[in-house]
């Protein structure tokens, strides 16, 4: 019996979970997820997002992942109703031979009755206190720009602005709802049919490697691969529980594409499929470039054609094989002006001097050094 994936043992153990004194004050109690916030949580989603999260999503980010035993959420409430709330996602954080538990800090949201009372930093410092020395050695996660400025204050440090490339296979759908049909739409449409045609001509696959296609993606197998070149850069522990937890994810599609030479798996794509766009979510063997690439992404591209855009971190695949198909930068100017950053950010819990401690193995120079990452949108998106 695996006790990760048990539902009924993770459901008894979210009950009791809450240890945390709350936060009192004249308005606003702050204070960690209790048994039957799970509506409340979902309607201040629904207020901010415009829809409403299904429960299976909502059990999946926050009830069923594999590394702990409760709902990792801090918020806040007002007479009794949820009007802030901040989640964490847990992985397991690794660089060569060491690896340390870590959290994503997602899904703030500030009720917009409620902003400007300091709510976001007091359920995030709540964050911070629960989690300290605790169930994580650091906060890693990817805020806007107007996050980002907060969490600096708490502490965070600043990494990266995440580099992205795009093949944009239908770029009427990119342009401004007034022009996303008609004759302007229509002729940018054919100009990239046209020129991302002439990339997949003369960028053909090697033609080396037999490539399977798994609609279920086999996450022993995946975990196989990356185990036979782990990378010395920070990323997220690539273990068999970690991928069937994020590849259970609802409301997307995972696609797994494994090479194989004489019958051996060396190399494997995933994607992840939501609405019209096509995430290269992640790629294996870590931040190499491997032999089989060229032949995986062409598989990739093909079973795509009908997306909009498919888009890539700029770590999971070499840039020159990526310029082949047809991928361009987000610092691209026509592209920049429909690409928000996304800013990468870190926060130490254990051991924060910059020596590191016995519970951080690593310091927080280390860190917050760009080059010291390796980041697939395995780790960006959750």
């Amino acid at each position: 019996m695996d006790p990760y994936n048990e539902g009924a043992i993770r459901r008894r153990s979210i009950e009791m979970a809450s240890q945390q004194q709350p936060v009192e004050s004249d308005e606003y109690r702050v204070r960690t997820y209790e048994s039957g916030d799970r509506d409340g949580v979902l309607s201040l989603f629904e207020t901010q997002w415009g829809y409403r999260p299904g429960t299976d999503w909502f059990d999946w980010k926050y009830v069923d992942d594999p590394y702990l035993s409760h709902v990792p959420i801090t918020l806040a409430e007002q007479a009794g109703e949820i009007v802030a709330v901040q989640g964490y996602v847990p992985c397991r954080l690794r660089r060569g031979g060491r690896i340390v538990r870590a959290l994503k800090p997602v899904d703030a949201v500030v009720h917009p009755d409620h902003r400007r009372q300091g709510l976001y930093s007091r359920i995030t410092e709540l964050g911070i206190e629960r989690y300290r020395d605790r169930e994580a050695a650091l906060f890693f996660n990817f805020p806007n720009e107007a996050s980002l400025g907060a969490q600096e204050k708490l502490g965070w440090s600043e990494v990266t602005v995440v580099s992205m490339y795009y093949r944009v296979q239908r770029p009427g759908e990119l342009l401004p709802e007034e022009r996303s049909v008609g004759p302007l739409a229509d002729v940018a449409d054919v100009a990239a049919d046209s020129a991302l045609g002439l990339c997949d001509r003369f960028s053909p696959s090697d033609g080396d490697y037999e490539i399977e296609r798994y609609e279920s993606p086999p996450a022993d197998l995946l975990a196989s691969i990356y185990d036979s070149r782990i990378p010395n850069a920070f990323h997220a522990h690539r273990e068999a529980r970690y991928y069937r937890w994020l590849l259970e994810a609802p409301s997307v599609d995972h696609t797994a594409y494994v090479a194989r030479r004489g019958g051996r798996p060396v190399a494997a794509l995933l994607t992840r499929a939501d609405g019209g766009e096509v995430l290269l979510f992640d790629a294996v063997p870590l931040g190499s470039a491997h032999e089989a690439f060229p032949d995986l992404l062409a598989a990739v591209v093909a079973d795509n054609a009908d997306a909009d855009v498919l888009a890539v971190t700029a770590h999971t695949l070499p840039s020159t094989l990526l310029a082949r198909f047809g991928f361009v930068s987000y610092e691209t100017p026509v592209i920049s002006r429909f690409c928000d950053p996304t800013y990468m950010a870190v926060r130490p819990l254990a051991g924060e001097g910059d020596d590191g401690g016995e519970s951080l193995p690593f310091s927080r120079r280390a860190l917050a050094d760009s080059s010291n990452w390796c980041l697939s949108f395995l780790e960006v998106k959750d």
